[in-house]
C-alpha cells in the first residue's frame, strides 16, 4: 500500500504551518505598567505604582520588583479594534475585567 504525492504535501503543510505557529503562540508577552489607580484583580489589591504584566496564554501574572504579586485566568474574546496600549480595564468598583495587550485586537476577560 503506498502513501500518496497529495497526502505528504498535505502533511508537510500542515507541519510546515504548525511549525510557523507554535512560536507566537508559545512567546508570552511582557509589558511595563504603571498603575495610577488602585484596582483589584482576582481578589489581590494593586496600589498605584510600577508593576510587569506577562500574559502567557489564558493567564495574566503581574509582578512588582520581580515578584509575583497575583494571577488570574480568563477567556479571549474578540474586540472591535486593535488595542493601542497594554493595560487593565476595570468595572466600577475597581476590578479587572479585562486585560489588553498593545496590537491585539482582542482582551482577556476576567471574570
Amino acid at each position: 500500500m503506498g502513501v500518496s504525492k497529495r497526502n505528504v504535501v498535505v502533511t508537510i503543510a500542515l507541519l510546515a504551518a504548525l511549525a510557523l505557529a507554535m512560536p507566537v503562540l508559545a512567546r508570552p508577552t511582557r509589558t511595563n505598567l504603571t498603575l495610577t489607580d488602585a484596582c483589584q484583580l482576582a481578589g489581590t489589591k494593586l496600589v498605584p505604582g510600577e508593576y510587569v504584566m506577562l500574559v502567557d496564554g489564558n493567564t495574566v501574572t503581574v509582578l512588582h520588583n520581580n515578584k509575583v504579586v497575583v494571577k488570574a485566568t480568563g477567556e479571549w474574546k474578540k474586540a472591535d479594534r486593535k488595542f493601542q496600549e497594554s493595560g487593565f480595564a476595570c468595572n466600577s468598583e475597581g476590578h479587572v475585567v479585562q486585560v489588553r495587550v498593545s496590537g491585539r485586537d482582542s482582551y482577556l476577560e476576567i471574570s
